[in-house]
């Protein structure tokens, strides 16, 4: 009982938080709509991440509204950010050499320009894309190359940023004592500055990923609870329910049975309070995880079925197919063939339309941004042919002032030989 006692205060704090958060960004979002170029280039970069949580597609209107922005006034700079913001999209959607192509495009204007910060961000994004991909060795590169350029830019924020992503790196490559040092200090950066609370949130919730990978669990609920502490301070109702879900793994695994089932239904209330039904889904799914784990099969079978339920209404069809899987593994364990075979075919319509969905989201992206770069192509050709025929008028005039100045010497000079010849002839 006193659990819920406790959840019920936390998300009362909880919901504060979201209501101001949720102002916030319309704010913002209202000020977009009238703002400058320079304005909206500033504005795009503020809140884009939180937009992303929102609503991923959304950020597709101010995407393209910046290079639309951009293309009419001749504007690189908000080409640039409109690139580099279509880079979290394309992401999400999987299409990594597209974001690549966009990064880099970023990267030459920033070069360009010597803009260290946004270089540290975007070799940053270089590297969580090579990351997502599984390939560690070039994530490492990206991460130490926005490392040199925060350390050139002297601000203390951006050599945090990349110090942190190095320490994923060092977790991943089992260099425990390394990546605890980075994130030690990237914490007590934090806690000087007296800022970043969502930033300390992410980083003890690694601090106790990398406990729970070398199975000190003691620690790992120790960072684990100071993670979902700092969470609930901004009233982040999603790190609050992930760091339950972090706590339940943790008793799970030592065999704190009835306190780790307190905890996923404490995660589960969080998801359901916060009325993200992706979230939601994954919450009932993790319970049915739980059941199943310490065998008490009726229990798991309704977790799993609320899990495709809640997941069908969202049309997440990933956690949908996940879910009917669990359970035609129970069935198959209980040898309920009638089940079973049912479940089998749904299964088999869901992986169709995951293929159809997956097939028309990335040529949607695709298509975006493929129009993207034809645009970028086609003002900053105009754009590069006006720098070079400056160039060519530069050179001309530079070419045709020595010409006068050589003819100027020339007279001279044979003014010079004429003077001289006159007095020597007298």
């Amino acid at each position: 009982m006193k659990y819920y006692k406790a959840l019920l205060l936390l998300v009362f704090l909880s919901s504060l938080w979201n209501i101001n958060a949720q102002e916030g960004i319309d704010k913002e979002l209202r000020a977009y709509e009238t703002a400058s170029v320079d304005d909206k280039i500033k504005l795009l970069h503020l809140f884009v991440e939180r937009l992303r949580e929102i609503d991923k597609d959304s950020i597709l209107f101010y995407i393209k509204d910046l290079q639309a922005e951009g293309i009419k006034h001749q504007r690189e700079d908000a080409i640039a950010m409109a690139n580099f913001t279509m880079v979290f999209y394309l992401q999400d959607n999987s299409l990594f050499e597209e974001a690549n192509q966009k990064l880099n495009s970023a990267i030459n204007y920033y070069e360009k320009f010597e803009n260290d910060t946004l270089l540290v961000e975007c070799y940053n994004s270089k590297g969580n894309v090579a990351f997502l991909q599984g390939k560690i060795t070039a994530a490492e590169m990206y991460y130490y190359k926005s490392a040199e350029y925060a350390k050139r830019s002297g601000n203390n924020n951006y050599w945090m940023l990349s110090s942190y992503s190095i320490a994923k790196i060092k977790i991943h490559q089992g260099d425990y004592d390394g990546a605890e040092e980075r994130i030690n200090d990237y914490i007590d950066f934090l806690k000087n500055k007296g800022v970043g609370v969502k930033m300390l949130a992410a980083a003890y919730g690694l601090l106790g990923q990398m406990y729970l990978d070398q199975k000190i669990y003691d620690k790992a609920i120790n960072h684990f609870t100071q993670s979902m502490e700092y969470g609930l301070t901004v009233g982040n109702m999603k790190a609050v329910a992930n760091g339950y879900t972090n706590l339940g793994i943790v008793e799970y695994y030592t065999e704190n049975i009835e306190r780790s089932g307190q905890y996923f239904h404490l995660a589960l209330a969080y998801r359901i309070k916060d009325n993200d039904l992706f979230y939601i889904s994954e919450g009932h799914y993790n319970l049915g995880d739980y059941y199943y784990g310490i065998g008490v099969l009726d229990s798991a079978i309704v977790s799993y079925k609320r899990s495709a339920e809640v997941a069908k209404t969202a049309k997440n069809l990933r956690t949908q197919k996940e879910a009917l899987m669990q359970l035609s593994g129970i069935y198959d364990q209980q040898n309920n063939q009638i089940e079973q075979i049912a479940l089998l075919k749904k299964i088999v319509k869901l992986q169709e339309e995951i293929n159809e969905q997956q097939h028309s989201d990335g040529l949607k992206a695709l298509r975006l941004s493929y129009e993207q770069t034809i645009d970028e192509a086609t003002v900053l050709g105009g754009l590069r042919e006006d720098e070079l025929q400056g160039k060519v008028g530069a050179l001309e005039s530079v070419f045709n002032n020595w010409i006068i100045f050589t003819i100027a010497c020339l007279f001279g000079l044979l003014a010079f030989i004429f003077f001289i010849k006159k007095r020597v002839k007298r």
